[in-house]
């Protein structure tokens, strides 16, 4: 029997097949579960130091002179999600470092420009 005019289509409408587009990109895009491997690490990775100094200013001014790298010299201390701790480890705040702490840096991605900008993944401030 011929489905009359008036009867439901059984095909998914383009409504349907753009939300299901939709729905299916942003799981790709998803950055993850929120799960531990997204986890803010509370640590410096277990890896040598990428450079050695001193802090000059205090706060978001924080910067790095007296660098072991002259490379380093003149970089921002602080990054989004720079972990700060002191020699034992134990956590500090940003606003912890001042003037003429001695200090050790990981660093991730750098920007070359002068005085260099990098991804400051941690900071630890010698005892």
């Amino acid at each position: 029997m011929p489905p009359t005019p008036l009867a439901p289509s059984h095909r998914p409408g383009p409504v349907v097949l753009a939300l299901v587009t939709v729905l299916v990109f942003l799981a790709a895009c998803s950055p993850g579960d929120g799960g531990p491997a997204d986890a803010q690490p509370s640590a410096p990775p277990a890896r040598a130091a990428d450079v050695e100094g001193t802090v000059a200013g205090t706060g978001d001014a924080a910067r790095l002179v007296d660098a072991s790298d002259a490379y380093y010299e003149g970089m921002g201390l602080l990054s989004a999600g720079t972990v700060v701790v002191g020699d034992d480890g134990t956590a500090l705040t940003p606003g912890d470092l001042t003037d003429g702490d001695a200090v050790e840096v990981w660093t991730d991605a750098c920007a070359e420009s002068y005085p260099v900008q990098c991804e400051v993944v941690a900071v630890r401030v010698a005892g």
